[in-house]
């Protein structure tokens, strides 16, 4: 049986109401050529105490509230519950990889306050991604260097999904929604990631069913649900108050499937 290794993933939208994806190398191992949501699994750097001391919102209160995923009878899990330290990292992860794949950066100043959009030179800051990406600099050494902080309170728990045991990759994954800061523009890192797109649901599930998309099987089922919505703000709200259903796909030959009774369920 193959290890399956947590992995955080952010929905990141903007008005009216579109969300970034980006085309994964053709050389990547997982889903190659497919547009994905920024995202990646967790390092070494996020479990360190030096990352999750630069990082708000990693409370055990907001913790216990955010990872809340229950496990349906319809749907068996082969992973247990993650614990707090594995939350946290999540977290840390989220904020690393989504400034790494798509150069944003939710980030905040000591005293909670988002980075002005005149108090950062963005310039100087897109070569120190590239640096953080190749692990010149670590991520928290990024932020400590500029008095930042994570900013994990712009995160909301969306979903948790893991890779059936019939896959080679598996990814024990929670995936986040967060609203993009306003002053940022999206940039896919030329590295893992090419051709960042920002997209509305309905219209990346349009070019998925004229074959002009490549989407997996999660990317597509969360752009189902995401369909729904009209807004950032209206999807927000719906990912606060949301249940969590962790999600184990059946294996279904060609591509995976869940019960139709959780089809909106999760």
């Amino acid at each position: 049986m193959s290890s399956v290794r947590l992995a955080a993933t952010v929905i990141l939208a903007r008005p009216p109401f579109e969300v970034y994806l980006t085309r994964r190398s053709t050389r990547s191992a997982f889903a190659p050529n497919a547009f994905v949501f920024p995202g990646g699994t967790i390092e070494a750097q996020d479990v360190a105490p030096a990352a999750q001391a630069r990082a708000a919102g990693l409370d055990h209160a907001r913790l216990a509230d955010e990872f809340r995923a229950s496990v349906s009878p319809e749907l068996i899990s082969t992973e247990p519950p993650i614990d707090m330290d594995a939350a946290r990292a999540l977290l840390v992860a989220a904020v690393r990889e989504l400034f790494e794949e798509a150069g944003v950066l939710l980030a905040c100043t000591s005293s909670g306050k988002p980075i002005e959009p005149g108090g950062a030179d963005w310039h100087e800051i897109a070569q120190a991604r590239q640096q953080v990406r190749r692990g010149v600099v670590s991520f928290a050494g990024f932020l400590t260097g500029r008095g930042w902080y994570a900013d994990a309170r712009a995160l909301r728990l969306f979903s948790h999904w893991i890779t059936p045991p019939s896959e080679p990759r598996r990814y024990n994954t929670h995936f986040f929604f967060a609203a993009a800061p306003p002053d940022q523009a999206a940039l896919a890192d030329a590295f893992e990631t090419h051709d960042g797109v920002w997209i509305a649901p309905r219209d990346a599930l349009e070019r998925f069913a004229r074959d002009d998309m490549h989407l997996v099987y999660p990317t597509v089922k969360h752009l189902e649900r995401l369909a729904a919505f009209d807004s950032v703000e209206s999807a927000l709200r719906f990912a606060r108050a949301k249940p969590v259903v962790t999600v184990m796909p059946h294996d279904a030959g060609d591509d995976f499937q869940i019960p139709p009774s959780l089809e909106t369920a999760w």
